[in-house]
């Protein structure tokens, strides 16, 4: 799960901080002047908690600095520096992921979607802008605040296949990214593949002996959802591609879970191409939405 693993590095960036700070702590603790100061430190520190008079606090702050002075003198930090400052490394505030949680998150979809560096991920980073035609910007727009929807409801949606068709550079891959980064940050399980990926794990599944079938088939029928890029783009395996998409697209649904695909094919490339059952569980009305994303490669354009 994308989540946990952005959890687990920070855990480990927090314990790194603090034995940092532990290190350096011990080592002021060989001076002797730390030491003394760091006796008369915790001394004050108890008497202040017990019997807070002023006297007391005052001579509490000038130990304070004192002992801040000496530990510049040797060079030694010893607070613990978190990479996060907001939620000290723990991944939440106030019972919610941080924002450093949905960034991290936000990038490793990103990373897996294949977006450059250079593009932030996520709704709060959309950039309409890049649509130069007013008719497609605005589109584009109500699109995104629907499935901005979407996330606020799942799992309970109308609609637990989702399909985004349309030319390169439309906007459908970064569309799926921003999906997927809300909804792992909110501890869903998120599993993307390309199309290409998904039908080498059905050969692989396919080749396997049966108890080693379920591993390779088995993250994309127990994830919450499933994102598959680029459908259309891989080829036909026989007695593979076909029947193993059917087969999870079939699964999910009957388990009500959520499957968005991208494509450059249109439903009747899809009828065509991967037969009417695929055909009609990507075009039933009931729980499937398809939608259409038309204009121009806004990265030719850019």
């Amino acid at each position: 799960m994308i989540l946990k693993e952005v959890l687990n590095e920070l855990a480990d960036k927090r314990s790194l901080a603090q034995t940092y700070a532990e290190y350096n702590y011990l080592k002021a603790l060989e001076h002797q002047e730390f030491y003394n100061i760091e006796k008369k430190f915790r001394e004050y520190n108890y008497l202040c908690a017990k019997n807070p008079e002023p006297e007391l606090i005052q001579e509490l702050e000038k130990i304070k600095n004192e002992r801040e002075s000496i530990l510049k003198k040797l060079g030694l930090d010893i607070s613990v520096k978190f990479s996060c400052e907001r939620c000290q490394d723990t991944g939440f505030l106030d019972g919610k992921p941080c924002l450093c949680v949905k960034r991290k998150v936000a990038r490793k979809v990103a990373d897996m979607c294949g977006i450059p560096e250079n593009i932030k991920c996520g709704f709060e980073n959309c950039d309409f802008d890049v649509f130069k035609d007013p008719k497609q910007k605005e589109l584009m727009k109500q699109t995104y605040e629907k499935m901005k929807e979407y996330c606020v409801k799942f799992p309970n949606t109308n609609f637990n296949s989702i399909v985004f068709s349309g030319g390169t550079g439309t906007g459908k891959t970064y569309l799926i990214s921003c999906i997927a980064a809300e909804l792992a940050s909110l501890g869903f399980d998120v599993f993307f593949t390309t199309a290409f990926g998904l039908n080498n794990l059905f050969l692989k599944g396919h080749t396997a002996g049966p108890e080693d079938k379920l591993q390779y088939l088995e993250p994309v029928l127990e994830c919450d959802l499933l994102l598959i890029d680029d459908l259309g783009t891989e080829p036909i395996y026989r007695n593979v591609t076909q029947e193993y998409l059917l087969n999870v697209i079939n699964q999910r649904k009957s388990e009500k879970k959520h499957t968005l695909i991208t494509t450059n094919l249109s439903l009747d490339d899809i009828f065509e191409r991967y037969g009417e059952r695929i055909f009609s569980r990507l075009n039933n009305k009931t729980d499937s939405l398809f939608l259409y994303f038309r204009g121009k490669d806004v990265r030719i354009d850019k």
